[in-house]
């Protein structure tokens, strides 16, 4: 409170308008978390909800370390791709460079819906729709990371390169032991967006895959509607332990690699 006062007035006006928005975004989890208690036919506290989903009902769980499965798999190749690729774009030249980079940044811009017919199709051919398959390569191969590490990477001085390449470094030892620790918590970064993104698709799924079964937790949770509150509530909250986890537990190497790509 001591630092609080030392604050001039507008900045604490401003302080205390971000914490009560902060607020009003926590609503709809506070709820959740509290319903997750509450039986409201007996109208008394409970634990049967968490008894049904992590007991009772072991397909709860099972839908979510498949989730959690696949959306490691996205996240581990988007990263390895992208550090690749942005290493390419920022610290070598080759015929068309510029071009394919703007194409890469044009299709990132795009919306997810805009881009769904055209990857069906296309993962129709290669025989990849109705399988895992369909979520995890375009998820591997998505624009975003690479444009990102290739910001992150033309940060960092060509020196480097230069020198590990005369100590008879490969271009891959290039990448994986020399500019990737260099820009660990942009790389951290990535990866977390990447799980973030792949652990809240729904458009994907609901397009590539044939039934709910193959669903991920994601779209899992909207068949609950015919669900008591309470395994609803429980749901959610299972839904949400990742996300928290890595928020928390990186949140300061979520903010530097943020400002690595934002600043350099």
């Amino acid at each position: 409170m001591s630092k609080m006062r030392k604050m001039p007035a507008r900045r604490q006006k401003r302080y205390w308008f971000m914490l009560l928005l902060a607020g009003i975004a926590l609503l709809p989890v506070i709820y959740m978390f509290f319903s997750s208690f509450w039986e409201m036919q007996e109208r008394k506290v409970s634990l049967m909800g968490y008894y049904h989903v992590f007991l009772a009902e072991p397909g709860y769980l099972m839908k979510f370390w498949r989730s959690m499965g696949l959306c490691l798999v996205i996240a581990t190749g988007q990263t390895v791709i992208s550090c690749m690729a942005g290493t390419a774009f920022a610290k070598y030249n080759f015929i068309g460079k510029r071009m394919l980079f703007g194409i890469m940044l044009l299709f990132m811009l795009l919306p997810v819906q805009v881009t769904l017919l055209p990857n069906y199709i296309l993962l129709e051919k290669l025989g990849f729709l109705n399988s895992w398959k369909a979520l995890i390569i375009p998820g591997i191969f998505a624009p975003f990371g690479t444009v990102w590490m290739a910001f992150v990477f033309r940060s960092l001085p060509g020196e480097i390169l230069e020198a590990a390449s005369l100590d008879g470094a490969t271009k891959l030892q290039n990448v994986f032991q020399i500019m990737a620790p260099a820009a660990r918590p942009a790389v951290l970064t990535l990866f977390i967006l990447s799980f973030v993104e792949s652990w809240n698709m729904v458009e994907q799924p609901i397009t590539f895959l044939e039934g709910p079964e193959q669903y991920p937790l994601s779209v899992f949770l909207a068949g609950l509607e015919g669900n008591e509150l309470t395994v609803q509530s429980v749901c959610g909250i299972l839904c949400l332990l990742p996300v928290t986890f890595l928020f928390f537990y990186y949140h300061e190497e979520l903010v530097e690699g943020i400002g690595d790509s934002l600043w350099g």
